[in-house]
């Protein structure tokens, strides 16, 4: 069950007299508040309802209207956003009078009060007022989708198909937020007809991912001036060379597991059932391991694995070493 599938639940009940949204990712976290806005219909004027980024300048106000009784309704709404003095946030909106307020409040909340905070980070489980928090409030923590959640949230939400959902999770590294733009530039490209995987391929910038794709299949084919200017595009769009090496590493790993699933005359459906990843990768591998032989997979993984500890551990500049490597790599025949 995601995030999500517990909101639903929660609104399926009716709200809790205090909800707790919380979580280290901004962009679920985000989601789940616009989500919350359009389910109370929020309304600025509406005098039942009162919404607070919190401040220090209006942390008093946000309080007094925690505290105040309902004039024009019989029950009121408030929002808090960012009280980060409840995360593990070395920072804070209240003052230490102002936090004795808040947790008198949850000491004997009023009936006709309800209340949401939203908090982007972990809650200090330290503190005393997060202890009361958690035995008042129904928490909601947004955690991270893994891909086939992703794809299954988006396919309620949105027309694709999910074979081309699936391949924009894939481009989208399962970024939420990152698949949320992609799945909103695949549909403007496509201007109201159906959505094809090629127009994914057209549109959706290549990730970090496909570029190490792109690399490896440059390294194959021993191309290496091509292989080393890639590298060099990727670090001038500033993605850092021990990332880059992290992936290439992986993707290594992946391939000499494919190359041997093929040995075993594995369909690409079961290997993805084994490791347990997204289809895409394991396609992709597939095509780019056909005509290579295991010793050299097993070969380069070393070299690499090799080059991530002498990175870490010698003096020498590691665009040198990551360079050596890459050309070892390129011009290895077996």
């Amino acid at each position: 069950m995601t995030v999500f599938d517990e909101f639903n639940e929660i609104k399926r009940k009716g709200l809790p007299q205090i909800l707790v949204i919380f979580g280290e990712s901004r962009e679920l976290v985000g989601e789940l508040k616009n989500q919350l806005l359009t389910e109370v219909n929020f309304e600025p004027t509406d005098l039942s309802q009162a919404y607070y980024d919190l401040t220090p300048s209006n942390s008093d106000l946000a309080l007094e209207d925690l505290e105040s009784l309902p004039f024009f309704s019989d029950s009121r709404l408030v929002i808090l956003e960012n009280l980060v003095n409840l995360t593990t946030a070395k920072k804070s909106v209240l003052d230490e009078k102002q936090l004795k307020r808040f947790e008198n409040f949850l000491d004997d909340p009023p009936e006709t009060t309800q209340l949401v905070l939203i908090l982007y980070g972990k809650l200090d489980s330290r503190l005393k007022v997060v202890k009361k928090l958690k035995a008042k409030a129904t928490l909601l923590e947004a955690q991270e989708l893994k891909s086939q959640e992703l794809i299954q949230y988006f396919s309620r939400i949105s027309p694709l198909p999910k074979v081309v959902l699936s391949l924009i999770a894939a481009k989208s590294n399962d970024n939420f937020s990152v698949m949320k733009q992609n799945i909103d530039l695949v549909q403007t490209y496509a201007l109201g007809r159906e959505v094809t995987l090629d127009d994914v391929e057209k549109v959706v910038p290549k990730s970090l991912q496909d570029n190490i794709f792109a690399l490896t299949d440059l390294i194959f084919k021993g191309k290496i001036d091509e292989a080393r200017d890639l590298v060099h595009d990727l670090t001038l769009q500033g993605e850092d060379l021990i990332k880059i090496l992290a992936i290439l590493t992986n993707s290594y790993r992946l391939y000499l597991q494919v190359k041997l699933f093929q040995a075993k005359g594995w369909q690409e459906n079961q290997q993805v059932a084994f490791l347990k990843m997204h289809p895409y990768p394991v396609k992709l591998a597939n095509q780019l391991v056909r005509k290579l032989n295991v010793k050299s997979l097993k070969n380069g993984l070393s070299d690499l694995i090799k080059l991530d500890f002498d990175i870490k551990t010698s003096a020498a500049d590691k665009s040198y070493l990551f360079d050596i490597t890459l050309i070892r790599l390129t011009l290895k025949k077996n």
